[in-house]
C-alpha cells in the first residue's frame, strides 16, 4: 500500500497537504495539552478554516520537504510541487535528486519513479478511495469539519501560538491502512488562515522515537485555472507498469 505521508505531501497535500519563528519543530507531547480548552478551542479554529476555504475549487503549490530519522540519524530534503481540483484530482511532483509523481484520479493511484522507469498503478473500491484519504489530509485547506473529527482529535496548541500564527494538532483516533503517521501538527496564519507548515510523526517505541517529516511551504495559489493535461496519466511508453490490485 502506498503511504500517503510521502505524497503530500503528503499534502500534498497535501501535503499536501508547512517552525515557528523562534521555536523550531520541537515536539509538544499530547498527554501535556489540557485536552477540554484545547480541543475546542482547535475546533473552533478549525471551522473558521473550513468557511475561507468553503468556496476552493483549486490549488497549486511549492514545498520543501525533510524526513527526519531519530533511530539512523539520517535527514533525506526533498522539494516539489502539488496541484488539486476538486472533487478528486491530485498531483505531486517530487524534484530531483527524489524525483517521482504521484497522481490521484478518482479512485485509481499512479506512482511514477523516473531513475527506474516504473509507473505503479493502484485500483481502489469506494471505501478504500484514495480520494477518502487524500481529504484527510487536505487538512490546511478547509475540509469539512465533521469530516475531520470522524478520524482526528483536534486541539490547539498553545505553546506554538505566537502574534501572527498558530498551530493545531490532528491526533489519529485510530491507525488505518494507507497512513504511516499518528498525528499531524499544521501551522497557520492567523490574517490569512493560510497553512504554512505541517510536521506527520510517525509512531515509535520507547526505545526507538518515531520518524517525523517535516513540510515547508512557499507558495500557494488558490482558484486558478489548472491545465487539463496536469492530472492526465502520461508517462513516458517504455516505462514499466505494474498493476498492484
Amino acid at each position: 500500500m502506498y503511504k500517503l505521508s510521502r505524497w503530500v505531501f503528503t499534502c500534498i497535500m497535501t501535503a499536501f497537504l508547512f517552525m515557528i519563528a523562534g521555536k523550531g519543530w520541537a515536539a509538544t507531547a499530547a498527554d501535556d495539552i489540557p485536552a477540554t480548552d484545547t480541543a475546542a478551542r482547535g475546533v473552533e479554529l478549525l471551522k473558521k478554516i473550513e468557511d475561507k476555504y468553503r468556496d476552493t475549487k483549486t490549488f497549486f503549490g511549492r514545498f520543501e520537504q525533510v524526513k527526519i530519522s531519530e533511530l539512523f540519524l539520517e535527514e533525506i530534503h526533498s522539494e516539489g510541487e502539488f496541484w488539486y481540483r476538486k472533487p478528486g484530482l491530485f498531483r505531486c511532483e517530487y524534484l530531483p535528486p527524489n524525483a517521482q509523481v504521484n497522481l490521484i484520479i478518482e479512485n485509481k493511484a499512479y506512482v511514477y519513479i523516473p531513475e527506474i522507469k516504473q509507473v505503479e498503478i493502484y485500483h481502489f473500491k469506494n471505501e478504500d478511495s484514495p480520494v477518502k484519504k487524500l481529504n484527510h489530509m487536505l487538512l490546511g485547506f478547509g475540509v469539512s469539519v465533521k469530516d475531520v473529527l470522524d478520524v482526528y482529535d483536534v486541539f490547539s496548541i498553545p505553546g506554538e501560538e505566537t502574534e501572527d500564527s498558530f498551530a493545531l494538532l490532528f491526533k489519529l483516533r485510530k491507525m488505518e491502512e494507507g497512513f504511516n503517521f499518528e498525528s499531524i501538527r499544521i501551522w497557520f496564519k492567523k490574517k490569512s488562515l493560510l497553512p504554512f507548515r505541517l510536521a506527520f510523526q510517525e509512531p515509535g517505541t520507547s526505545d526507538a522515537p518515531g520518524d517525523r517529516t517535516e513540510i515547508d511551504l512557499k507558495k500557494v495559489e488558490f482558484n486558478n485555472k489548472i491545465k487539463p493535461s496536469v492530472f492526465e496519466p502520461v508517462f513516458p511508453k517504455d516505462a514499466e507498469v505494474i498493476e498492484q490490485n
